[in-house]
């Protein structure tokens, strides 16, 4: 079964595409990753990102724009990526334009009708909605793939994703791809707050600190960091989930006059310390810090992030994605890509465990191409 996977995350930086082959072996899917690769939203996009997500602002029209703009982006990313290869699905996870986990609360945009007609196959799209619908969070919805590809049978692993917001799914040694137990939850921000500052100070002249360069050159203000750690979030339990309502523009104004006082590299090393710290103490706290953690997501390239996180967990081995055959920039697509499959073949694909919802259940709906034949395809499949 061959797959277009596509993910537009937090950073909201642009639309990782993933080609994969799906193959079913008794209750596992196995992965086989063909293509992967990244398009960045064109300006017109990004303004209107900046202003609906980031700003709040524009009102319902401009929603509306960015709903119907963001579908034509996804199809055009497909057009280019794809270069008249077919495929039997897609899955494509959207654009989050507000998240309240507690509340039970999320909304992703983009029009799938508009990469079907393109791609001229079947798109399974808003795959949070039926875990909200039984109290759950609708995030993170990962987990459940991490368990699939990423789980292994001798040692305990976190599978971590350093996104705009950090998740981690910790997977005990031999986890069960059937478990109901494993915990998985936001930690609190990754690229997010370093992305923002570094706009803001910048002038908009950089986008991101690459290679965590002036947050490595810098010093971190240690009364701000502890400042900032008691933000009430950290200490919640989990099931939980965050994004930018906590971490984004709000966050900042709490913080702008203290982090203006600061140089530069100085703010960006206080602001990936908060994001290295609020990682290492959920790790911690479930005793994992002896695990080995494997990061994907724009924060797998930041190579001072990834350095600090050795430096803060010395017991553990951190290390990309990459080193378990999972890119670390395309795994979230790949992700949704098995879960648009479990879409199609109907099995719960949520954990409970991990989104607070009152059960398991399927995820997703499915804007139809061809659909008779290719459930038909499903079925044969499974039947092997």
């Amino acid at each position: 079964m061959i797959a277009l996977g596509m993910m537009s995350g937090t950073s909201l930086d642009g639309i990782d595409c993933a080609l994969v082959d799906l193959q079913v072996r008794g209750e596992r899917i196995v992965v086989d990753l063909l293509d992967a690769r990244t398009f960045a939203f064109a300006p017109e996009i990004a303004d209107l990102l900046d202003e609906v997500v980031r700003r709040g602002g524009g009102g319902i029209a401009a929603v509306a724009r960015l709903h119907r703009a963001l579908g034509i982006a996804h199809a055009d990313a497909a057009e280019h990526f794809l270069a008249g290869r077919s495929v039997d699905f897609a899955a494509m996870h959207g654009q989050t334009i507000y998240h309240d986990g507690a509340a039970a609360l999320t909304l992703q945009i983009g029009d799938p009708f508009a990469l079907r007609e393109r791609i001229a196959a079947s798109v399974c799209f808003d795959f949070r909605s039926a875990d909200c619908a039984l109290g759950g969070s609708g995030a993170p919805l990962v987990p459940y793939v991490d368990l699939v590809l990423v789980a292994a049978p001798d040692e305990k692993r976190v599978a971590l994703n350093c996104g705009g917001i950090a998740n981690i799914t910790l997977l005990p040694a031999g986890a069960d791809p059937d478990s109901r137990e494993i915990v998985a939850f936001d930690t609190g921000p990754g690229n997010m707050l370093l992305d923002a500052w570094i706009a803001e100070a910048s002038g908009g002249a950089a986008r991101f600190d690459r290679d965590g360069a002036a947050a490595a050159r810098g010093s971190v203000d240690a009364a701000l960091l502890a400042e900032m750690l008691d933000d009430p979030y950290f200490a919640l339990a989990a099931p939980k989930s965050t994004g930018r309502e906590r971490f984004g523009e709000a966050f900042l104004r709490r913080f702008r006059s203290a982090l203006q006082a600061l140089a530069l590299d100085d703010a960006m090393a206080t602001l990936l310390a908060l994001t290295v710290e609020s990682i290492a103490q959920a790790i911690e706290r479930r005793d994992f810090e002896d695990a080995r953690i494997l990061c994907s997501g724009g924060g797998a390239k930041n190579t001072r992030l990834l350095q600090a996180l050795r430096e803060r967990l010395s017991r553990a081995r951190v290390e990309s994605s990459d080193a378990v055959g999972l890119p670390a920039e395309s795994k979230e697509a790949v992700a949704f890509a098995v879960l648009g499959y479990q879409t199609l073949r109907e099995r719960s694909a949520n954990l409970p465990s991990v989104t607070g919802a009152r059960k398991q259940t399927v995820l997703g709906a499915v804007a139809p191409y061809g659909l008779s034949q290719l459930l038909a395809k499903i079925a044969k499949e499974d039947a092997r």
